[in-house]
């Protein structure tokens, strides 16, 4: 049977750009559904697939969903059907998700390896500007980091922890990435 690789931490601490470097090197990435607005560089079906609110609600109400969350006033969620064909074709899998989504898969399912992807604060605040926004979205975003996300309660449920701070370099954090998937049995 397939493995999913779970991803999760905080907001800017690399997971997206480990899961790109992922999906490049032809790594299964199981996309996920949301109702914001796609940024300028992300397409439908590629990097969420984006719905209007109506009909993610329709499939909350139709129990498509493993799991669901509001986040910033959108919904975000994984349906059951993306995880279901990766086990139905005996793949492995990579997504990137919230600590209870995670949690809703390692229940579900016993072949999900949670990784924590952490990094400090500065390097947090750091990509964050550069990614811009909202400055409001960015402080609420850095607050859940330091108050939640950043904490060892959060990062105890994950089966690996990994750094990826500013003065890490990227191909050390994906050297990192692909040892555990290989330890796993698979990459």
């Amino acid at each position: 049977m397939g493995k999913i690789f779970a991803f999760y931490g905080p907001s800017a601490s690399g997971k997206s750009e480990i899961q790109k470097e992922l999906t490049l090197s032809g790594f299964q990435k199981i996309i996920t559904s949301t109702t914001r607005l796609p940024r300028p560089n992300e397409s439908d079906g590629i990097h969420y697939i984006f719905m209007e609110t109506s009909q993610f609600e329709n499939h909350i109400r139709t129990d498509a969903f493993i799991e669901w969350t509001r986040y910033n006033e959108h919904y975000y969620g994984t349906l059951k059907s993306s995880i279901e064909e990766v086990f139905d074709q005996n793949r492995n899998a990579h997504i990137v998700m919230d600590l209870a989504g995670v949690l809703a898969l390692k229940k579900r399912y016993d072949h999900v390896i949670a990784i924590y992807v952490g990094a400090d604060v500065e390097s947090i605040k750091r990509r964050l500007a550069i990614r811009g926004g909202i400055p409001e979205e960015i402080s609420k975003r850095v607050q859940r980091a330091e108050e939640i996300e950043l904490k060892s309660e959060y990062m105890q449920h994950a089966d690996v922890v990994i750094w990826n701070h500013d003065d890490t370099r990227f191909n050390d954090t994906m050297t990192q990435v692909r040892e555990i998937i290989a330890a796993h049995g698979s990459f």
